[in-house]
């Protein structure tokens, strides 16, 4: 996992650092297991259309980082430096990318991009709204945790992949990989620059819980087998 903690920004997040830093490590460990286990059973059973069913609802967690991000600027964009502006909209345009690479490989192999939120990312989808309506920094603290939860998903990935010869999904993912880094990275500078209070750091600390209790009731063997069943 990347360690954001030295990402250069203000001290906004000191006071939570330490709970902060334990959400990350929880989501990630709790997804890279989810992964590991999903890629065990496909490797047994090795039907593309499975994985199809398990990148659909990656595929459209790309576009409604889009949508997300696009909204943050319009509504809150002018509290922040135009830096950093900038470097949002660029996050945006990766995630836009992903979309449509992460898409090429569910359409390669049998499956369907979504064009509107699958069953399976619908209190994903919804937390992050509901964030951006409460706070100016409370969708980027719960994107922050979702993208640090999917970096654990990347190794496991890699190794399941190549193993079963799907070589785009392996490139399509290692570029992403690449992009996250600075996705998470932006994340965690953002809020360090901009939380002042102690109101924006509870704030911040409800959106990230919020956003593992997601991720521990999404990224679970159940689940795993609910996807296989599915495809």
């Amino acid at each position: 996992m990347l360690d954001t903690k030295k990402v250069r920004g203000g001290n906004g997040l000191a006071p939570i650092d330490a709970e902060v830093d334990e959400i990350l490590d929880d989501v990630f460990n709790i997804t890279k297991e989810a992964t590991e286990s999903f890629f065990n059973a496909y490797n047994a059973n090795p039907n593309p259309r499975i994985l199809a069913t398990w990148l659909e609802t990656r595929a459209w967690r790309e576009i409604d980082y889009v949508f997300l991000l696009n909204e943050q600027i319009r509504r809150y964009g002018l509290r922040f430096r135009r830096d950093h502006i900038t470097l949002l909209a660029k996050q945006s345009f990766q995630e836009a990318e992903h979309y449509e690479e992460v898409g090429k490989a569910v359409e390669s192999l049998g499956g369907t991009v979504p064009t509107s939120v699958p069953t399976a990312a619908v209190p994903w989808s919804n937390f992050l709204w509901e964030c951006m309506d409460r706070h100016h920094l409370a969708a980027i603290a719960a994107w922050y945790v979702s993208e640090t939860s999917a970096s654990g998903s990347f190794e496991p990935t890699f190794k399941g992949a190549e193993r079963q010869g799907h070589m785009d999904v392996v490139r399509i993912y290692k570029q992403i990989e690449i992009d996250e880094k600075f996705h998470t990275g932006l994340g965690r500078q953002v809020l360090s620059t901009y939380a002042e209070t102690d109101q924006d750091r509870e704030e911040i600390l409800r959106a990230m819980r919020g956003m593992r209790d997601i991720a521990w009731k999404s990224f679970t063997p159940e689940v795993v087998a609910a996807t296989m069943r599915a495809a």
